[in-house]
């Protein structure tokens, strides 16, 4: 199955180490956990830029993604592994996920840990595990590629240049 991840071309050198999430955190792990987010479908991932981002960050911004494979059997579904907070979707996201995702890469579980999305019922985003000893065999990442944001997904920018 293939996974998408999109991120400033900034940092598309570094888009598969898991730094931004080590030095940020993010719903699924603390500050000081590394771990690469992915999504299910390249509009679901287009949908988690414009939910952590301010409107002009978003179009301002030169952006890559990269279509990703992962070994099947590198993946362990979160409900196979672990209960699933019940409030996982909640926003801010809460203490309950960033454990769950603190202790997969601690207990090196899997190379991949597959998640509900928050906000899109029925997708999923794939959570990857850059320390884990099989991270460089069982993840293929393909070429950057560039992607120019559909300025209508910020209303008042679509509007502004009719």
């Amino acid at each position: 199955m293939r996974w998408f991840r999109l991120v400033d071309e900034a940092f598309a050198g570094s888009a598969f180490t898991g730094e931004g999430a080590r030095l940020y955190g993010g719903r699924w792990n603390s500050p000081g956990v590394a771990m690469v987010y992915t999504a299910q479908s390249l509009s679901l991932a287009q949908l988690e830029l414009l939910v952590h981002l301010e409107a002009e960050d978003v179009l301002r911004r030169h952006w890559r993604w990269f279509a990703v494979e992962v070994m099947p059997e590198a993946i362990l579904e979160c409900e196979s592994w672990a209960d699933l907070p019940p409030d996982y979707a909640a926003w801010p996201a809460p203490a309950s996920t960033r454990a769950l995702g603190d202790r997969w890469v601690a207990a090196s579980a899997s190379v991949a840990l597959s998640v509900p999305s928050a906000i899109t019922p029925g997708e999923r985003t794939l959570l990857l595990n850059p320390a884990h000893p099989d991270y460089a065999t069982a993840v293929v990442v393909g070429d950057a590629m560039r992607l120019t944001l559909d300025r209508r997904f910020v209303k008042d920018a679509g509007q502004a240049q009719s």
